[in-house]
């Protein structure tokens, strides 16, 4: 894949790889580092890519990879909230993005990567199942406790 072809396909899928990176990272600065961090590794790595169909999923296990990586380094995991909400927050105010990233940051570490990959990435259980090394079934187990736990912590912003 040359670099044009790899400029495009990241263009169309930076938004979100970005709102992804961002709930499971927490906050602005360490999403825009990690899915850096990811398309560079990415880019570099092109020529291993074995289908061009494949890209999407491809970076996203980049980034998810990236995302874990940093957290585990993290010395201390601290909920930080940013200052500004992310213009990707469509009909959210303020305060309601807020508490949305308070509640996501609030998640253990593996329920906030499989709600991120099935409802930002929009991948299917089998597809999260893949990347995470779990089965289908585990994977919908997850996202639907993590769910409604997210509902439960969000009942009072959507009131």
């Amino acid at each position: 894949m040359d670099a044009n072809a790899f400029a495009e396909r990241y263009g169309a899928i930076y938004r979100d790889l970005y709102r992804y990176a961002l709930c499971v990272m927490g906050n602005v600065a360490d999403a825009e580092d990690a899915v850096g961090e990811s398309v560079l590794a990415a880019y570099k790595a092109r020529d291993n890519l074995k289908s061009e169909q494949s890209f999407r999923s491809w970076v996203f296990q980049i980034t998810a990879n990236e995302c874990r990586r940093r957290l585990r380094a993290r010395t201390e995991v601290v909920a930080v909230v940013p200052d500004e909400p992310d213009r990707s927050d469509g009909d959210l105010d303020r305060t309601d993005a807020i508490c949305v990233r308070e509640a996501l940051a609030a998640l253990p570490e593996e329920d906030r990567t499989v709600v991120a990959l099935a409802v930002v990435g929009g991948y299917s259980s089998a597809e999260i199942g893949i990347m995470l090394t779990m089965s289908p079934s585990a994977v919908r187990s997850r996202k639907k406790r993590s769910l409604a736990k997210l509902s439960v912590m969000l009942k009072d912003v959507t009131a």
